[in-house]
């Protein structure tokens, strides 16, 4: 699976890497990705908003080890 690492990113950056990451990841017919947030911090708590914004995502999940989220890509037609 794909893998985007936010760490060490200002929000600004991370919001703007995971949208181009989502974009990437439908173009290119992907059915998941996964996007390091870390388990905490404003990124973590920010990222389900922009889930949830993002028409390209069909819905997300936590990770096993909760530090990530898994998400699903909307099919591309």
């Amino acid at each position: 699976m794909l893998k985007l690492d936010l760490h060490d990113k200002t929000l600004e950056e991370a919001y703007q890497k995971c949208q181009e990451f989502i974009n990437e990841a439908y173009i290119n017919n992907l059915k998941k990705v996964e996007i390091i947030t870390g388990k905490s911090g404003s990124i973590r708590r920010e990222f389900p908003f922009w889930a949830e914004n993002n028409h390209r995502i069909q819905y997300t999940t936590i990770s096993e080890h909760g530090g990530s989220f898994v998400v699903k890509i909307e099919k591309k037609f």
